[in-house]
């Protein structure tokens, strides 16, 4: 009985363990480490490359999307809502497939509703951005816990890790799959 009892306690730590770790990264604890992780959402210092493109509302459309990714880091439904609307405008008629995306993301108040058609955004942005950009560059990331270990995609102006899939939850998962230039 004691022996039952005594791995179940060693199960019970090593589980407790596990859940304070994300993406390679362990918490300090619950209470100090949201601080630190709203703090890094704040956080204003990262280096922030500015890219140019070759059409004027594709430049507009890659700002908009920006917008609608640092929401999503946020979990602010209604800021993500108000960015995709922008989007969607900037967008209306040169990309109808994209305004059309954007266009569901502002309809939508659930922010992890949201986040699923961001993903689709981003497939519907990879084409276009990486035929338009003419200087600069951009980021694009990976989060390969996304989606119950399916893993996805987005683009970020810095190489800083900001997640939009999870937010504050975790933050920094993820990594810089390819620089566009």
């Amino acid at each position: 009985m004691k022996k039952r009892l005594r791995s179940l306690v060693m199960l019970s730590l090593v589980a407790g363990s596990l859940a304070f770790q994300s993406c390679g990264e362990t918490k300090k604890g619950q209470a100090e480490s949201a601080v630190e992780e709203q703090q890094e959402i704040n956080n204003t210092s990262e280096e922030i490359t500015e890219a140019e493109f070759n059409n004027a509302t594709i430049d507009e459309a890659f700002k908009k999307y920006i917008l609608v990714k640092d929401a999503l880091v946020q979990t602010d439904a209604e800021t993500t809502s108000e960015a995709a609307k922008e989007l969607e405008a900037a967008l209306a008629e040169e990309n109808s497939e994209i305004a059309k995306i954007a266009a569901r993301i502002f309809e939508e108040q659930d922010v992890n509703v949201q986040r699923e058609i961001f993903s689709e955004l981003t497939a519907a942005m990879d084409p276009v951005l990486k035929d338009a950009i003419s200087s600069g560059k951009i980021y694009k990331q990976y989060c390969p816990m996304a989606f119950e270990g399916k893993g996805d995609y987005w683009y970020a102006t810095s190489e800083e890790i900001r997640n939009p899939y999870y937010g504050d939850k975790m933050l920094k998962c993820g990594r810089v799959d390819e620089t566009i230039q």
